[in-house]
């Protein structure tokens, strides 16, 4: 049961990846631009994690995109202004996320039953 719970997290998730990597910024390198900078390695760290108690959506990572989240939220001092492309992503596909979660709970909880009958 905990295993169909995520996966059904995990699943609802999911739909939001391909709106996240076309929300997120497509950045090009210039002569200023940090060493660690690579276009397209923003799109690639979209990740979904998923548990029985819910699913979380990351981009980056500290070691291969720490930049990440400067980027989504903006870093004051050194003048980048906030692009909350993942908040987007959710805006705009909350109700095929909310779709996708209640015909997999929805599924779930009727095989738990069905299971529960026959015994």
């Amino acid at each position: 049961m905990n295993r169909a719970v995520r996966e059904a997290n995990k699943a609802s998730g999911e739909v939001l990846v391909p709106q996240a990597k076309h929300e997120s910024p497509d950045g090009r390198r210039d002569s200023k631009s940090s060493k660690k900078y690579r276009p397209g390695k923003l799109d690639k760290s979209i990740r979904v994690t998923a548990s029985t108690k819910g699913a979380v959506i990351k981009a980056g990572s500290a070691a291969r995109v720490p930049y990440a989240a400067a980027i989504h939220f903006g870093f004051r001092r050194r003048n980048i202004r906030p692009n909350r492309f993942l908040f987007r992503a959710m805006a705009r596909k909350s109700t095929q996320v909310a779709a996708t979660y209640e015909r997999r709970i929805d599924a779930v909880v009727r095989n738990y039953l069905e299971s529960n009958r026959a015994r």
